[in-house]
């Protein structure tokens, strides 16, 4: 024996070994075991806490105290260590006798015979169960939501990568992801306020919860997003009819304050596979989530390999677009407009064309989603606004005058204040003025997000003179009443809607309609996508101001609009630009 464990029994003299115990007992729950793992001591902390008496734990083994909660490589680890001699240390969760469970802090220490061998064992606790409880309750709270009490996006992370080892054990399991947000949601916040916003996120995150079956994880993974990960709840409900059952919990109206207000879903659907990564399986989500908004919103899409390729060729535009901007490769078009009431080209639309190097020269509809990516047109706008430059210098020393010029404006232009600075700092420069320019906005993009800012530019950019063009006008739901808040001066209707108008009544009787609306306005309509003569005089009877499209002419370089002084319909009718 060492002297430091000489010195150690000095201390623990006969007449205070009643003490030692006693500090032992009221310390330490203790355990001795033989080398079998057979209890064969306890004390009574050990019993008070497991809650057995000392009789059912003499002769038994630590499974009678097992909580499940450890798996067996745990107790794998912990057997070779003290087989092999060692300590073993480490924090247990045990089960008592009347089925509440408690945390140990455990020491196992070997015990040796005279040879050296390892004859049992003594193990030595403190409990630490309040302890455990606070590190699990700051574990739920670090992946919990604090508005809405769901899961955030890290909670969301784990339960994700715990469904898809569930796939693996069981790949026979549906299990779906959902990913979805708020359409709607941007403009209550901005009109009502955030907590307006913060009431319409916790009245969507209970009417989820009541929804989905309780062991299926619902998230909230920031802003208006959320995720949902199903599998139980479509055991009671096929995955069409959750999807028909979300939609319409996400439309319900909302009560906040004295008002009522509403908001929509964009969701994407993918099946979780276990070859898959959590990282591809949110990518896949986003992909069908972009789709359904791409088709409108308000509707669910489920990934699958269409659209998988469709997203791998926006991403290759966006990619040939970011070259293409630092190479020029784009350059502005611009389609005449011809005035009913004179016969000649009063107004022209510029339009941007992509000179691709692979795919030649393409129209903005191919690569539309160029002017969704807000970093891409951060830097394309500048470059926009020196081709207009360029081409209105060409023009000012080539012609006497030219048409009024019609530029399209997104989101995007709107929201970007320095763009539209740029561009009537330009005109100025030009000797030009606001009033011989004609914004064109679409209906798509007064009904999307933020709307009240874009309203509110619109108002500011007609108050400097500028004219204004209400684009695709009759396809979208714009509420009639923006006609009357912002001083449109022209209406536009869609080629979409013109193409059957020479044998479809049902389709001359919507132009007519949309003609006349826009009239009682006080508004003037041009009609696009006019390709044949047939068209053109449908339209000229209905009313139309104007007509723009293939049968007029196509779109022509700034170059050569400086040659057209005058334009050659295909019924050889000669049309004259001139300016307004």
């Amino acid at each position: 024996m060492s002297l430091k464990h000489d010195d150690r029994l000095r201390a623990l003299t006969h007449q205070d070994s009643d003490f030692w115990a006693d500090v032992v007992d009221n310390v330490l729950i203790v355990a001795i075991t033989d080398v079998r793992g057979v209890i064969t001591y306890v004390n009574d902390r050990f019993c008070e806490i497991s809650r057995y008496p000392r009789e059912e734990l003499l002769g038994a083994t630590h499974r009678i105290v097992n909580s499940g909660y450890h798996d067996a490589s745990f107790f794998r680890q912990m057997y070779r260590t003290i087989r092999g001699g060692e300590i073993w240390r480490g924090n247990i969760c045990n089960r008592a006798k009347d089925g509440t469970l408690y945390w140990v802090a455990t020491t196992i220490m070997p015990k040796h015979n005279s040879l050296g061998a390892v004859e049992g064992y003594v193990a030595t606790r403190f409990e630490i169960t309040e302890l455990m409880n606070t590190r699990d309750r700051l574990k739920s709270l670090a992946a919990t939501d604090p508005l809405t009490g769901l899961f955030n996006r890290g909670g969301f992370n784990n339960v994700l990568q715990t469904a898809v080892e569930d796939k693996s054990q069981n790949i026979t399991r549906d299990i779906m992801l959902v990913m979805f947000d708020l359409d709607g949601f941007k403009q209550i916040n901005d009109i009502h306020g955030h907590h307006a916003g913060d009431v319409v996120l916790k009245v969507i995150s209970n009417r989820l919860l009541a929804l989905v079956h309780p062991e299926d994880a619902v998230c909230r993974l920031g802003g208006d997003e959320f995720a949902l990960i199903l599998n139980h709840t479509l055991h009671k409900f096929p995955l069409s009819l959750m999807l028909e059952k979300l939609l319409a919990e996400l439309e319900a109206p909302i009560e906040v304050g004295n008002t009522m207000v509403n908001v929509s879903g964009s969701i994407g659907v993918t099946p979780i596979a276990s070859q898959e990564s959590a990282e591809s399986l949110q990518k896949n989500a986003d992909i069908a989530l972009y789709a359904a908004k791409r088709a409108g919103g308000h509707q669910a899409r489920m990934f699958d390999m269409t659209l998988h390729q469709h997203a791998l060729e926006r991403a290759q535009i966006l990619n040939d677009a970011r070259e293409g901007v630092m190479k020029d490769q784009f350059e502005l078009y611009y389609q005449p407009i011809m005035n009913f009431s004179t016969g000649k080209c009063d107004q022209i639309e510029a339009l941007l064309r992509w000179h691709h190097p692979q795919r030649g020269l393409l129209a903005a509809e191919s690569f539309r989603d160029v002017f969704l990516d807000a970093a891409l047109a951060q830097v394309m706008s500048p470059r926009l606004v020196k081709s207009f430059q360029n081409d209105m210098r060409m023009w000012n020393t080539s012609l006497d005058a030219y048409p009024n010029l019609t530029i399209n404006l997104s989101r995007l232009d709107l929201l970007n204040i320095g763009f539209q600075n740029d561009l009537e700092a330009e005109i100025k420069r030009q000797g030009g003025k606001a009033a011989d320019y004609v914004l064109e906005i679409s209906e798509s993009v007064l009904a999307g997000r933020r709307s009240d800012r874009v309203l509110q530019r619109l108002q500011e950019l007609s108050e400097l003179g500028f004219q204004l063009t209400l684009d695709d006008f009759g396809l979208a739901t714009l509420p009639i009443s923006v006609l009357r808040t912002i001083s449109f001066t022209q209406a536009k209707i869609s080629r979409k809607l013109v193409k059957d108008i020479e044998t479809s009544p049902q389709a001359r009787g919507v132009v007519a309609h949309l003609i006349g609306l826009a009239h009682a306005f006080g508004l003037s309509v041009t009609v696009s996508g006019v390709e044949t003569k047939g068209q053109m005089e449908v339209l000229r009877e209905m009313g139309a101001d104007r007509i723009q499209g293939f049968y007029i002419s196509p779109p022509i370089s700034a170059a050569n609009l400086v040659l057209a002084e005058h334009i050659i319909a295909p019924d050889h009718t000669e049309i004259t630009l001139q300016a307004s």
